[in-house]
């Protein structure tokens, strides 16, 4: 199992990210903000340039962007417009130039969307990618029709598309977290393209804090033991959401490292049992 990171988890600035990742042994990346801008919908596209020379000059791997598309309501025109053009171009000729295979979308806000108008535009967005030999993973959110693990697997079921799957956020599913591994887990697997790892924690007023991993209510030991057993990704990327971003980075990354050493041993003791 690799482990990457969101560079603007680290740092806005992605050669600080990238310098401090190194030195953790991290060789992947996902992109998602540079100096506050969303890619690609950067003020000049000198900073596109700079990614690229990064990915050359550090020879990482970019394993996915995430420009944000469809993290709006459907009525929204101008951004599902940019979503499916304009957008959609630049990250994708971005992409082919830095061999990165996914791009992370959501699946629209839930309040006005109809489930038909959102997989319609779903699949026009894996269709665009897939004639360019790309992929999507539709990230799950509370507030999106994509918000529990049910409702993943049924959406995109219907969208239809072998380059479109999940984007699979534990921690994202707040409220319903309880039952996102295993019961959840085991729903979105056949899906499942790519994982963000953090934490989150249930308030007693309802509302929900980001938290290190291991100090919320997921349950990452069991999943990373699935994840690993089952071969479901290669990799897991790390998404703190809360700070310092150094030392929550490492600790998440460090906590990680132990739960799959753990399996290891784990497997390895069950294997002399037999």
């Amino acid at each position: 199992m690799r482990f990457g990171i969101v560079t603007d988890e680290l740092s806005q600035e992605p050669r600080e990210a990238i310098d401090t990742a190194l030195d953790w042994g991290i060789r992947d990346f996902e992109l998602r903000h540079v100096r506050a801008e969303r890619f690609p919908r950067f003020a000049t596209l000198d900073v596109l340039d700079e990614l690229a020379a990064l990915h050359e000059e550090y020879a990482i791997r970019y394993t996915a962007v995430s420009p944000g598309f469809f993290k709006c309501h459907i009525e929204n025109a101008a951004e599902v417009h940019y979503a499916l053009g304009e957008g959609l171009e630049r990250a994708m000729d971005f992409m082919e130039g830095c061999e990165i295979p996914t791009l992370i979308c959501f699946g629209f806000e839930r309040a006005g969307a109809d489930d038909a108008d959102v997989v319609e535009h779903l699949q026009q967005l894996a269709d665009r990618l897939d004639a360019r030999r790309l992929q999507a993973a539709v990230e799950n959110e509370t507030h999106c029709t994509f918000d529990t693990p049910a409702r993943i697997a049924h959406m995109l079921r219907l969208v239809n598309r072998a380059n479109m799957g999940a984007n699979w956020d534990y921690a994202n599913l707040k409220q319903y977290a309880p039952d996102g591994f295993p019961e959840g887990y085991e729903l979105v697997k056949p899906h499942m393209l790519n994982v963000h790892v953090k934490d989150v924690a249930l308030l007693p007023d309802g509302s929900t804090l980001w938290k290190p991993v291991g100090e919320g209510i997921c349950d990452w030991a069991g999943q990373m033991r699935a994840l690993e057993r089952d071969g479901v990704v290669e990799h897991v990327v790390i998404e703190s959401h809360c700070g310092p971003p150094e030392e929550v980075g490492l600790h998440n990354l460090e906590t990680l490292r132990r739960y799959i050493e753990d399996t290891a041993a784990e497997d390895e003791f069950r294997g002399r049992q037999r």
